[in-house]
């Protein structure tokens, strides 16, 4: 996740809006759908963006429950279920 973390400065100053932010996980998932060594990394790439301060706990919420990209979305949902799941215990504990 070195390569994250290398552009986690540059993508944090685009992702100025849930919107945005939403945007690049769509891009995120397509790139992994497109590559098979990616599609493993996905969950790895969506925290590492997360712990960046890249993504935002309610922006990958939303694409959880809502995202509309259909490509793959079934094991991509799959398998961010954990960090999901993580997000929502760490927020009722608050």
């Amino acid at each position: 996740m070195i390569k994250v973390k290398t552009w986690a400065e540059l993508l944090n100053t685009f992702c100025t809006s849930g919107k945005l932010e939403l945007e690049l996980m769509y891009k995120v998932q397509m790139q992994c759908y497109e590559d098979a060594k990616l599609m493993k990394l996905f969950p790895e790439i969506i925290r590492s963006l997360y712990d960046q301060d890249v993504l935002a706990e309610d922006t990958i919420l939303h694409w959880f429950r809502k995202g509309t990209n259909t490509k793959g979305r079934q094991t991509f949902v799959k398998a961010l279920e954990p960090f999901v799941n993580w997000l929502e215990e760490a927020e009722e504990e608050e």
